[in-house]
């Protein structure tokens, strides 16, 4: 393959992270002739999504390489459960007969169903009416991937979990809120909605640089009414920004109904999807592919004319461009600008638990969106996903926990898994208020999301994963990349079905098919 392989190309992506797709499909498919590396022998990088099998290999690889050190590190992985169980404690016998017995799960248990994990690296959600979900039915790459709606949308109120009510449906539904709350919310919430750009300014002109509590406790809302809006509707905390937490609130309440009864969508298999489906398109625009591919040098040269190209050597070929997309963890540093970017690393876990956190009628897929707690700066995003989503085995959860850093992930994150989880280990069988932690792993992550300039005009870098609940930042990045090198042209303009694609009249037709004699003969043989 080495041997066959161009050496000119007008797009070069190194990485195969989110922002790098998008660009590579946004090239491909103005046709563009686009190569797209990567150092990893999968796709998605800091977005990836793995199976147990998988995700123990980047453990050790975190543990054990000093470059993955430089993205990921305070890494701590706990088991809560026994290697074996016995054949008798297989299955728990449940008191209602009704019930199938309960799995009793092992780490060999683990090990032997490990590809039903799907477990992100980068997990996020979809806001229904959100820039990737535009951008996904108006590229028709939608068709490369699945979702499921989130369920509920929860929040911690009074040392306990409490719906949120996201729907004009839900809020008169509530009984935790009363009436006269009901009215104030449904109130407020419209104004938010309906106001034009020229009513909002008008309205918000005395409090941009204002907390949003501090607008909206002036608004006359309840203490819990606050805590809904500001927590859970808004994502924010106590010193949030007035204009960010209606922007962050409108961009809630205008994704709701479209989909299902909250604004968001997850993907199926995990957000390590996503980059996939981008791949996929540059791929059938004739984008090539070459994984498990490093890059050993980068350089920026101007040949004749003053044309500006960049030369890859990458193992024994030599790769022009005129143009080179490479992520922020793959770029070699001098061609970075030394401008220091304001940034704050990220506080991850994930936790595989034997029950939701919240029981339900059906399996739920949620959100919970805990405010600060003990004294903290920053909330704590909680996303729970089931066996629906392809995301682990029957009877399993995945729960992931995102925040900013302040100490280390365990620190930052423990005091929240123990509100909701049983930590204690112990046997899987006895009742329980909460669900049991059977496996949990906690890591930080340094912060690239920031932008990043180049010192070359055709060398254009690529963010990382930030702590935000969404995709928006890196469909954003992408465009204005793909401005850079195309300018004027469509970014990602709507790609035909198969069934649409017209062959030239003046195309020559292949031959008819037709039964010959000799293929008579042979069936007669046969018969």
């Amino acid at each position: 393959m080495d041997d066959d392989l161009p050496s000119d190309f007008q797009v070069i992506v190194v990485g195969t992270g989110m922002v790098e797709s998008i660009v590579a499909a946004a090239c491909s498919r103005i046709g563009k002739n686009v190569l797209h590396l990567d150092s990893s022998d999968h796709y998605g990088g800091l977005w990836a999504s793995y199976n147990f099998d998988g995700l123990q290999k980047f453990i050790k690889e975190v543990n054990s390489d000093p470059k993955r050190k430089e993205q990921v590190y305070n890494l701590s992985e706990k088991w809560y459960i026994e290697k074996d169980v016995p054949e008798e404690a297989e299955e728990s016998k449940t008191e209602d007969k009704s019930e199938p017995p309960k799995k009793v799960w092992s780490q060999t248990k683990f090990a032997a169903e490990y590809r039903k994990f799907n477990i992100d690296m980068t997990p996020k959600l979809l806001f229904s009416r959100g820039p990737l979900v535009e951008l996904l039915i108006s590229s028709n790459i939608a068709r490369y991937a699945e979702f499921r709606c989130v369920t509920r949308v929860l929040t911690w109120l009074d040392d306990r979990l409490t719906p949120v009510p996201c729907s004009r449906a839900d809020v008169f539904a509530t009984e935790t809120v009363s009436i006269l709350e009901k009215r104030q919310l449904m109130k407020m919430l419209t104004a938010i909605v309906g106001n034009t750009e020229e009513e909002m300014e008008q309205e918000f002109k005395d409090w941009n640089e204002k907390p949003f509590k501090d607008y909206l406790t002036h608004k006359g809302l309840t203490p819990n009414l606050i805590h809904y809006v500001l927590f859970a509707i808004a994502g924010g905390s106590d010193k949030m920004n007035c204009r960010d937490g209606v922007r962050e609130s409108k961009k809630f309440l205008m994704s709701l109904g479209r989909y299902g009864n909250t604004p968001f969508l997850w993907p199926m298999y995990g957000s390590g999807e996503l980059p996939q489906c981008f791949c996929r398109l540059c791929a059938v625009f004739g984008g090539v592919y070459c994984l498990n591919r490093p890059i050993d040098k980068v350089e920026h040269k101007v040949v004749d004319e003053g044309k500006s190209v960049v030369v890859i050597e990458s193992r024994s070929n030599t790769l022009n461009c005129d143009h080179l997309v490479i992520g922020i963890n793959e770029c070699p540093k001098d061609l970075i600008s030394p401008e220091p970017v304001e940034c704050t690393d990220i506080s991850k876990a994930v936790f595989v638990t034997n029950g939701t956190i919240m029981s339900s009628e059906k399996e739920p897929l949620t959100l919970l969106r805990f405010p600060p707690l003990d004294g903290a700066e920053h909330g704590v995003t909680v996303l729970e996903v089931g066996p629906a989503t392809g995301s682990c085995p029957k009877g399993l959860f995945v729960v992931y926990m995102i925040a900013n850093k302040t100490a280390d992930a365990e620190t930052d994150l423990m005091p929240y898994a123990q509100r909701i989880f049983d930590m204690s280990g112990g046997d899987q069988n006895e009742p329980a208020e909460k669900p049991k932690c059977l496996w949990s792993v906690f890591y930080n992550a340094h912060d690239s999301s920031a932008p990043v300039a180049s010192l070359a005009d055709n060398v254009h870098v690529c963010s990382g994963p930030d702590a935000g609940l969404d995709f928006d930042r890196a469909v954003e990045q992408a465009e204005q990349i793909f401005k850079k090198i195309c300018p004027g042209e469509e970014f990602l303009p709507r790609a035909p079905d198969p069934e649409e694609i017209v062959f030239e009249d003046d195309a020559t037709p292949g031959p008819d098919f037709e039964r010959t004699i000799d293929d008579e003969d042979e069936q007669k043989n046969e018969e």
